[in-house]
């Protein structure tokens, strides 16, 4: 993992957050309903802009090269889509990793990274929502012990069938293990 460099997300790094989701749903319309679309990039990056603005929200970038290649999001469950009144849950939004840095363990790293934030924020338990077809991301969460807890349901805001999944935050640091 030594050829990434993980650091915050800045505000410079909307546009390259923003991109990264776009591209990382390059695959959905595979199974996605007929018409579905992507979100539209400045929405995207406006809603980066917001979460990033956020002081509750936490953001983590991994770069090789100066490019970011890979990114996580979390934020309380509270404020996060779908918010639910537990204050012990963290929400995980947009483990997104470069389509060249597949397969390298650098999902797992940001996804350890995540939990390990979310211990630091006191959370003891974490969440996220993912497409119910997309089968990659879904067998990803699955053997990183993410557990799904809802039948698909639809989800207006991306117009997808979602599964929601959670865990336990991990009770050391990831580097601890």
């Amino acid at each position: 993992m030594s050829r990434y460099a993980l650091r915050p997300a800045v505000p410079a790094d909307v546009d390259a957050l923003a991109r990264g989701v776009i591209d990382g749903l390059e695959d959905y319309p595979a199974f996605a309903p007929e018409g579905w679309t992507p979100p539209v990039f400045a929405d995207e990056a406006a809603h980066t802009r917001r979460t990033l603005a956020d002081p509750d929200a936490w953001c983590l970038v991994a770069e090789t090269g100066g490019r970011i290649v890979g990114q996580i999001s979390l934020v309380p469950a509270t404020s996060g889509p779908r918010p639910v009144a537990d204050e012990t849950l963290a929400h995980v939004r947009n483990l997104f990793v470069d389509r060249d840095h597949r397969g390298t363990g650098l999902a797992r790293v940001l996804d350890a990274a995540a939990g390990d934030a979310a211990r630091v924020r006191g959370f003891t338990a974490m969440r996220l929502f993912v497409a119910a077809g997309q089968a990659r991301a879904r067998a990803f969460y699955e053997r990183a012990g993410w557990a799904p807890v809802t039948e698909p349901f639809f989800d207006a805001a991306p117009g997808l069938a979602m599964v929601e999944y959670r865990r336990a935050v991990p009770e050391r640091a990831a580097d601890d293990r």
